[in-house]
């Protein structure tokens, strides 16, 4: 239940599947499940702390559709996509674990009000939700964030979700996983927006013709010009560089560094196999 691109290993397995086996895992560190997109490879190809929080994370799933599309056209029978608005509606459905302690880090005072609301309508006990706002820039306050870490590791922390983007989650996620805990940890994005009301999602027509993005720039066209129309393009440079290669750093033709690109070795090596759900 896996496909590989660009050297990686990514599930095919659904969300509640994917909730399931992450947190069947080890309680050791952390659980990071990631979505990945057509930006999300765009920075792995770039950023190292990108690559080496994908390095360390439990799961990935295909979120962007030209993955999915690119996924199929090498011969994979079964490819789904799973996006964050998946996670977070898996994580919603009731009945909610009665050991389940969530916490949630959003934009803004708001979406957590709303998520905490969310679940205590699934069935989680009111006091078992926290969330928090942190400041513009908090993933480079060492001093904040191991504030932050703690207030989740105190809180008993089972379930994180993340929804201030990527790859401030990842890499966050990554640099403070030792003073996190072991929480099932969603780096979501946008989706604990549209979750929680504040941001609209493009209808199901628009997202099974993979013009989800087109719809979210139609709402925020300043802010994600850049990323759809000026970085997008160098996918389709890395999409043909990658043939025949084992990783992002092959297909770019980069040098050898000190941890190379290829979860796939976690996966094989620490994933649990998916468990299997009674008829």
């Amino acid at each position: 239940m896996s496909v590989r691109l660009f050297g990686t290993t990514f599930t095919t397995a659904s969300a509640d599947e994917v909730l399931d086996a992450a947190a069947a895992l080890p309680h050791t560190r952390p659980r990071l499940i990631v979505t990945a997109n057509v930006d999300h490879i765009v920075i792995l190809a770039e950023n190292a702390a990108f690559r080496k929080a994908y390095d360390g994370a439990a799961m990935r799933t295909l979120d962007g559709m030209p993955l999915v599309w690119l996924a199929r056209l090498t011969g994979s029978r079964i490819v789904r996509r799973i996006t964050g608005h998946d996670l977070i509606a898996a994580a919603l459905a009731a009945p909610q674990p009665s050991e389940r302690r969530v916490f949630v880090i959003g934009s803004s005072d708001l979406v957590g009000t709303r998520a905490a609301a969310a679940f205590a309508a699934a069935g989680l006990a009111s006091d078992a939700v926290a969330a928090t706002t942190p400041p513009f820039g908090f993933e480079e306050d060492e001093a904040y964030s191991r504030r932050l870490a703690a207030e989740i590791r105190a809180h008993g922390t089972t379930l994180l979700i993340l929804g201030v983007g990527a790859p401030k989650s990842e890499i966050w996620v990554d640099r403070y996983g030792s003073l996190l805990g072991s929480p099932v940890t969603l780096a979501v994005g946008e989706a604990l927006n549209v979750a929680t009301g504040l941001v609209p999602r493009a209808p199901v027509l628009m997202q099974r013709m993979g013009l989800e993005w087109f719809f979210r720039f139609l709402h925020a066209p300043r802010r994600l010009f850049p990323r759809y129309f000026l970085r997008s393009w160098r996918f389709l440079r890395i999409v043909a560089a990658s043939r025949g290669r084992d990783n992002l750093d092959a297909a770019l033709g980069r040098g050898r560094r000190t941890s190379s690109w290829s979860p796939s070795g976690f996966i094989r090596d620490r994933a649990a196999p998916l468990p299997v759900r009674p008829e």
